[in-house]
């Protein structure tokens, strides 16, 4: 009854702090939350006795693995380099140098609990560093740069916490142990994240494939993914359950291209609900902290040492540290990174204004919060932990100077007035609904659900077909591309419902009709691979392979069928191991490997042309046998393949994307005026039409979070 008694409390605090943010929109929301903790503590003497064991796994695991899967992913892949140097690198010279300058604040602190304090602070809020970036203007590299660190050093700083903790605790620490050990945790670690991740994101494909898209279902997969990680990292291969949780997030199908196997629903109600998760998690960790300054300020004030005024400079001072560390050294590194001219200028204005803006955004949050909050009592013996209120009333006191100091000067220094978002305080913006709630119709009705979204999806691509000449080719072509694949996979349902699929695949041949166009493709491609080895324009060994590949492609797609979940298991393995090779690939720079992939690409260059132009001799010619819309499908296939590989292809590209987000959500305007005639024909009922709606408004919403 008590822990049930002290959640309402907390949440009920939380949602009076929110609400007052709404009116002092200037204030963060995280200080207005350390305000009604305090309130709570002073006038209605609550106090919360935190257990160390479980805190951890409860707030650092959701929060880290929801930081790592929105993170964007190609960025941290082309930063990885400066991105782990700054966040293992910064993150030991920040403990070492600041573990030292707090001992010569405060003598009598023991030095493995003063390496313990700089620890904890180490791991900045990347939520807030990147809206601060973005108003500062601060450029782009730099940018991805801090938002990487504030993600990687969460896992840095909290093993270099743990090991400044159990120093304390046990009065023993050896250097080599120490580094061995970090070597060990964070590698196998981080191979547990991976591999478990690789192994949830299976079963979540699977259960799609099955045809199980129950969006409830899969957000509560999403959710409990990160505990069970942490879990098991921690508890059964003794490793660190921080850094398997951020590698499983940044691995987590959320937030890659696998993400279009899901439907709109799915994307959005697991989406909506880590905004939920992290919402609640981040404000409890606020409150808490603000329940529990009051009693710290309590002990300093009998304290004969030091009091809570001299406390409150300590942490200012230490504060202004960390922004010095952090200045220095984004500094140093733009001064020797950022010179393509070989000319190294140690003096530059803008450069010096950016790095002070990467200074004052290191902004402290929940897992700074969470990890002195899980400080034990005691240490080997039974004593008290050495200064534990002081560590705690310091840490909490950075965590609001940096509140305050972001709050304060980035608006002034970027003549910004937008309040600055924090980790955990926004949510994404809701898309209006189009519910209908009137009473249903009892008439009948033509038209299933199913055939009416047939229905609307045709004179979708009709529409979009009839603007394409006067638009984008290239954008209005991947968008009919993807519509024409939506009206495959509602034929293919009418005739085996636990079957899904949202994309043309050598490994999916829905019909037999795939099969034989496949088979086609095919014939041509080896057309073109004997051509260029009769003209000496390949190598031997760049032919075999080209030919067995094809062949085996043959004897899977047109003479062989798998059921469906041998099917499903065989491509997703074969995913993994291409994935892990061009990983390997892209590290690795052999002479071989490199003619072995100049005459890979002549070969698929030179397939990919003969191929379209059989498919364009198919489409002009008068065969009833082979639907025009999959020769479509088949052609954007081949095209895109063909940009890719002569590097044309615009799809990841911003430019690109946001002309494609456009004509999405003007596509699916046209989606509800067609819902709308429908209806007043009386050609689909109120309840088929409200359905249609809601499908509609969910996929306009995934496209907003895209945005977003």
């Amino acid at each position: 009854m008590e822990i049930l008694e002290s959640i309402i409390l907390i949440l009920s605090l939380l949602i009076i702090a929110n609400i007052v943010s709404h009116y002092f929109v200037s204030i963060p929301p995280s200080l207005l939350q350390i305000a009604a903790g305090v309130l709570a503590a002073l006038f209605m003497h609550v106090k919360i006795y935190v257990d160390t064991e479980w805190f951890l796994l409860a707030f650092i695991a959701p929060i880290l693995f929801n930081d790592g899967n929105n993170f964007p992913k190609r960025e941290l892949w082309k930063l990885k380099g400066p991105i782990l140097g700054n966040a293992i690198i910064l993150v030991i010279i920040s403990t070492l140098v600041g573990g030292v300058f707090v001992k010569f604040l405060i003598p009598r602190l023991p030095w493995a609990t003063a390496f313990t304090l700089v620890a904890v602070l180490s791991p900045t809020d990347p939520i807030a560093v990147q809206s601060i970036a973005k108003k500062a203007h601060i450029p782009d590299k730099l940018m991805h740069l801090i938002s990487g660190e504030s993600l990687i050093n969460d896992a840095s700083g909290l093993i270099c916490f743990k090991y400044g903790v159990a120093a304390t605790v046990t009065g023993m620490f050896s250097l080599k142990s120490a580094t061995i050990d970090f070597f060990h945790i964070s590698i196998v670690g981080a191979l547990v994240g991976a591999i478990m991740i690789w192994i949830f994101n299976g079963i979540r494909l699977y259960l799609i494939n099955q045809g199980v898209d129950d969006s409830i279902l899969h957000a509560i997969i999403q959710i409990i993914i990160p505990f069970i990680i942490y879990y098991v990292a921690e508890d059964v291969f003794g490793v660190s359950g921080v850094v398997a949780v951020v590698i499983a997030g940044i691995l987590n199908i959320s937030s890659n291209h696998n993400m279009s196997a899901f439907t709109p629903e799915i994307r959005l109600i697991t989406s909506r609900t880590w905004d939920l998760v992290v919402y609640v998690l981040n404000g409890i960790v606020f409150v808490l902290l603000g329940i529990e300054i009051p009693f710290a300020m309590e002990e300093l004030i009998h304290n004969d040492n030091i009091n809570t005024f001299l406390a409150t400079i300590l942490a200012f001072v230490i504060w202004i540290m960390l922004v010095v560390i952090r200045f220095l050294w984004s500094y140093i590194y733009s001064t020797f990174s950022n010179n393509p001219d070989g000319k190294i200028k140690l003096w530059s204005k803008t450069r010096l204004y950016d790095c002070l803006m990467s200074g004052i955004s290191g902004v402290r949050g929940a897992v700074t919060m969470v990890g002195v909050l899980s400080l034990p009592m005691t240490i080997k013996g039974g004593a008290p932990f050495p200064s534990r209120t002081l560590l705690l009333f310091v840490a909490s006191a950075v965590i609001i100077f940096s509140l305050l100091g972001a709050t304060i000067l980035i608006p002034l220094m970027t003549k910004s007035s937008a309040p600055v978002a924090y980790r955990g305080n926004t949510f994404s913006s809701d898309g209006a609904s189009d519910s209908d709630d009137d009473e249903e119709e009892s008439a009948p009705v033509e038209l299933t659900r199913i055939e009416a979204n047939r229905v609307i999806l045709d004179k979708t691509v009709k529409k979009l077909r009839n603007e394409m000449d006067d638009g984008d080719t290239a954008v209005y072509s991947s968008v009919i591309a993807e519509y024409l694949n939506d009206i495959r996979n509602l034929s293919f349902r009418n005739h085996n419902s636990n079957v899904v699929s949202h994309q043309i695949s050598k490994r999916r041949v829905k019909s037999k009709k795939d099969a034989e166009l496949w088979d086609i493709c095919f014939n041509c491609e080896l057309e073109a691979i004997d051509e260029l080895y009769e003209n000496h324009e390949i190598s031997d060994d760049s032919y075999d392979l080209a030919t067995r590949k094809i062949a085996k492609y043959k004897k899977e797609i047109v003479h062989r069928r798998y059921n469906t979940t041998i099917e499903f298991f065989i491509s997703y393995f074969r995913r993994t191991f291409l994935q892990i090779r061009r990983w390997i690939y892209r590290s690795v720079k052999y002479n071989d490997v490199q003619q072995m992939n100049q005459d890979s690409i002549k070969i698929s260059i030179a397939g990919a042309k003969r191929a379209l132009e059989k498919l364009q001799e198919l489409n002009q010619s008068d065969q009833e046998d082979i639907d025009d819309n999959l020769i479509y499908i088949f052609q954007r296939h081949y095209e895109d393949r063909l940009e890719l590989l002569q590097g044309k292809y615009r799809g990841r590209s911003p430019e690109f994307n946001s002309e494609r987000m456009a004509l999405e959500v003007k596509a699916l305007s046209y989606q509800r005026a067609f819902v709308q005639d429908m209806l007043e024909q009386g050609r689909v009922s109120k309840i088929t039409a409200n359905e249609l709606r809601k499908n509609i408004n969910y996929s306009e919403e995934v496209i907003n979070i895209g945005v977003e």
